[in-house]
């Protein structure tokens, strides 16, 4: 139970980190300047998403593991 609440919180920081940084990369450009997210998007701030995006994708697989796992 603790590592499948363990899980979950980095589901939860994970997806909330990414939308974060995703919105304050958007907002460092002119409004229209850029037609997606990811053209807004410095290499350094590729590497901040993907490090959220890591964080979010080990809490859904340990959460998942966690779920699946029968006691």
């Amino acid at each position: 139970m603790k590592r499948m609440l363990f899980g979950i919180g980095l589901l939860l920081s994970g997806t909330t980190g990414f939308a974060g940084w995703g919105i304050a990369a958007t907002q460092t450009v002119q409004p229209g300047a850029r037609s997606t997210v990811l053209a807004c998007c410095s290499p350094m701030d590729l590497a901040g998403l993907l490090v959220f995006a890591v964080i979010g994708a080990a809490g859904f697989v340990i959460s998942m593991g966690e779920f699946r796992k029968k006691d």
